[in-house]
Order: structure tokens, then sequence, then C-alpha cells
């Protein structure tokens, strides 16, 4: 089972180790362009900056949440508590579906036909009736996991995923 803990001030999580466990935390990355120097470069960027994810059983994760928490509130006198929150099944499915064994969601190229992006390769190969905005100058894609979203959403919906797509040309 995937869970969330929300953590601001998040840490890189590849620099703690948890030894007496399994369960490490880890964040979701994607790729995606950014313009500058004149250039497009390919960057890689955090999917849920304020979140570190834990991928295990309720135990182990409660575990984790508090090495966290001990490490956290060990020099200050106001101690804080994290809350571990579980992740819908349909959203972990696609983050699953998406990513790659080091929880990053690589680049995505498609086509604009007919007025809707139709992805034809990467990891959104499949997912074009999921794509419910596209923009095509910072080459990025808002896709849906929950059918229960229409497509009149706001932008900062927490019921999308953000991702790269490059559009390389469009067809009418």
């Amino acid at each position: 089972m995937l869970y969330a803990l929300y953590y601001p001030q998040a840490i890189k999580p590849e620099n703690t180790i948890y030894p007496h466990t399994s369960a490490q935390p880890f964040q979701f990355t994607i790729e995606r362009m950014r313009h500058y120097m004149g250039a497009w470069h390919s960057v890689t960027a955090v999917l849920f900056p304020d979140y570190l994810f834990i991928d295990c059983e309720k135990d182990a994760a409660e575990e984790v949440k508090g090495k966290i928490e001990e490490e956290l509130n060990r020099d200050k006198e106001i101690k804080q508590k994290l809350p571990l929150v579980p992740i819908p099944a349909e959203l972990s499915d696609v983050l699953y579906d998406l990513c790659d064994g080091e929880h990053h969601i690589p680049m995505s190229r498609g086509i604009i036909k007919n007025g809707l992006a139709h992805v034809t390769e990467g990891p959104l190969t499949g997912y074009d009736n999921r794509i419910i905005r596209t923009d095509r100058h910072k080459r990025l894609a808002w896709l849906k996991y929950s059918d229960e979203v229409t497509r009149n959403f706001a932008k900062d919906s927490t019921s999308v995923l953000l991702a790269g797509l490059e559009i390389t040309e469009r067809v009418s």
C-alpha cells in the first residue's frame, strides 16, 4: 500500500537510510523541459514537493514516520507530528503505471490531431483519454487519475497529475 507523509520541508529521502525497516521514503519525479540560456533543457522536478512516499504495510509506514518525526524534532522544543495519508488505489495504480523503477516519469512525445493530444511515445502512451489539458509552450500535460474528474477542472486540483509532454506536430 502506498502512503504519503505530508512534510513541507521535505528532506531528500536518499540522504536518510532507515536500516531497521525495508520501507524507504521516496519522492515521485517528472522529466520536464525548461527554456533558459536560449535553449530548451531537460530537467527533473519533484511531482509532489511537500510529500514523502512510503510503499509498504501500515506498521512499517508508521515506523518510518516515527523515525522522520524523531529526526525532525531532535533539537526542537515544540514537537511536530506528521500526518500519514493512505493514497487511493486509483492514484497509486496510475503512478506506478507511469513511473520507471526509480519513481520517475520520463518525458513523452505526441501530436495534436483534431484538437486532441495523441501520445506517440513515452509513458503516457495509452493515456490519451486521461489528458484533460496540455500546455504546448511549457510542454506539460495534466492527467486525470480518476474518472470522477470532469474536463472543466481547477488547475490546482488534487485529482490531476502533471507530466511532461512535448507536442511535435499538429495534424488537421
